[in-house]
């Protein structure tokens, strides 16, 4: 019998998220993230290279300091302390880094480093499950 290992490219990755641009307004970003209640905002180059996360955190404390959300840009305000992760990369591999590192958030990217998914606390939960099944079945 073969190993069968999981990787990231097995989860879906497409929920739990929305994108932006870095020159999104704080303004077009809350708009987009009103529509993924509990997401993240996940802010893109040009090139769909990950430069940051917003949350619902940072637009509240933008808010709080009064910033003009209609003209402050998301690259102005975005949490950088997110981890990339390749989606070839194994799960139990990547549990251990994101134990290790603990980030602000995780996405997943390709072999070219583009944008493919965020990798949300419910993926988390779902990768524990399987690496621990799949430990069970000795896979």
């Amino acid at each position: 019998m073969s190993k069968e290992i999981k990787t990231v490219a097995d989860l879906d990755l497409n929920d739990e998220h929305i994108t932006a641009g870095v020159n999104d307004t704080l303004q077009e970003a809350a708009r987009r993230l009103l529509t993924v209640p509990g997401g993240i905002l996940v802010v893109l180059d040009d090139d769909s290279k990950v430069k940051g996360v917003l949350g619902y955190k940072q637009l509240l404390i933008a808010i709080d300091k009064e910033i003009d959300t209609k003209t402050a840009t998301c690259g102005e305000h975005m949490e950088m302390d997110f981890m990339e992760i390749k989606l070839s990369e194994e799960l139990s591999k990547v549990l251990k880094q994101i134990r290790q590192r603990s980030p602000q958030a995780v996405v997943a990217v390709d072999e070219n480093g583009e944008f493919r998914g965020y990798f949300s606390p419910s993926d988390y939960k779902e990768s524990r499950a399987i690496v621990r099944s799949l430990k069970k079945l000795k896979l």
